[in-house]
């Protein structure tokens, strides 16, 4: 099947795009990467997603209709009359809550209408129906990867979240949970203090200093400390929680602030890992990293050094830090298109295994 995986995260900067040849049998995934590449959004696109996000601005059915004009004309950008059989779109998340709900807008009959393949959506209210998170939802794609190996894989986008796999785990006795905020606070440091998208390499944050009594206060949320399973979202590490700090905390150089948001994404990465895997189990453990907030290079560096291990990107297969999350959807387009289960119950807390995904035809 030639599968083509749509995917804007929570950095809600662009629109990720992985075309494949994706096929599974017996549990086995073959694959083959055909293209890949993000494409930006527009100014005012990303206006329109801030908004509906943190200002709640604007009415789920227009951000839904307005969204799927947007992704039409991308898609379209990106195939270049490439045929596919089918289109599996995440949708943009504009608001999460564990075990509650969660909303992706983008209307897949827009998509439907303009390219005439079935458009899957909707992967995670299946998962919350029996009980779940309905997130993460990278787990499943690193079992299919990794199973039977010693792997940890760290995925930095807008949130953060972690799977631990191995040699001896089956499917049902993985781990994986989101582990704290990701790049969205710093991200939203940066535009609010500097007026930049976001820090390039981490270049502003490598002239600051860490200050100790803001990292603590900030490990000291709850969420940090929460037990798996646990997901979190942009809201709730979002302005609110920004300005809260800002307002707490007025003494602090902005070089500083800045530089201690992000010791805060790796400190809780690495706080969260060592909570669920021993320290000599650890040492045995390949840690892999994606997401577009492993290009900062402080960030990169502070889990290195936090971890102590051999740290690589992920780069497997045509599958890297960039096309990963994209690729997930190309995989869980796939399992919702043939019926495989593809929920993880250890990781969402979901009490079966059940078939996400709705198809639009």
């Amino acid at each position: 099947m030639i599968v083509l995986g749509l995917m804007s995260g929570t950095s809600m900067d662009g629109l990720d795009c992985c075309l494949s040849k994706i096929e599974i049998e017996n549990f086995k995934l073959r694959f083959k990467i055909i293209d890949s590449s993000t494409i930006a959004y527009k100014n005012e696109t990303k206006k329109i997603i801030y908004d509906s996000v943190f200002n709640k601005k604007y009415s789920y059915g227009f951000i839904e209709e307005y969204l799927g004009n947007v992704y039409v004309d991308l898609i379209d950008e990106f195939l270049s009359n490439q045929k596919v059989d089918f289109i599996s779109n995440h949708g943009q998340t504009i608001s999460h809550l564990d075990k509650k709900y969660s909303i992706q807008v983008c209307s897949p009959k827009i998509i439907y209408n303009k390219f005439r393949v079935p458009i899957i959506y909707n992967f995670r209210n299946k998962d919350i129906e029996n009980g779940g998170n309905g997130a993460p939802l990278m787990p499943i794609l690193d079992w299919y990867l990794f199973k039977n190996q010693e792997v940890i894989t760290i995925n930095v986008g807008g949130i953060s979240n972690i799977t631990v796999i191995s040699k001896d785990t089956n499917i049902n006795s993985i781990i994986g949970f989101d582990t704290g905020p990701g790049m969205c606070l710093n991200d939203l440091y940066v535009k609010k203090t500097w007026n930049i998208k976001y820090d390039n390499q981490g270049k502003l944050a490598s002239k600051g200093f860490v200050n100790e009594i803001l990292l603590n206060y900030l490990m000291n949320n709850p969420f940090i400390n929460k037990d798996n399973p646990k997901s979190a979202s942009t809201e709730m590490f979002g302005l609110d929680y920004l300005s809260n700090l800002e307002n707490k905390f007025t003494n602090i150089k902005r070089y500083d602030f800045l530089r201690t948001l992000v010791n805060f994404t790796s400190k809780s990465i690495i706080k969260n890992i060592n909570r669920v895997v021993p320290s000599k189990l650890l040492e045995k453990k390949k840690i892999i990293l994606s997401g577009g907030g492993v290009k900062n290079k402080v960030l990169f560096d502070d889990i290195k050094k936090g971890l102590n291990n051999k740290i690589i990107l992920m780069n497997y297969e045509g599958i890297n830090i960039d096309n990963k999350e994209s690729f997930l959807m190309c995989l869980l387009g796939y399992t919702r298109f043939f019926n495989i289960a593809n929920n993880i119950p250890s990781v969402t807390g979901a009490v079966n295994e059940v078939v996400c995904g709705e198809i639009y035809e």
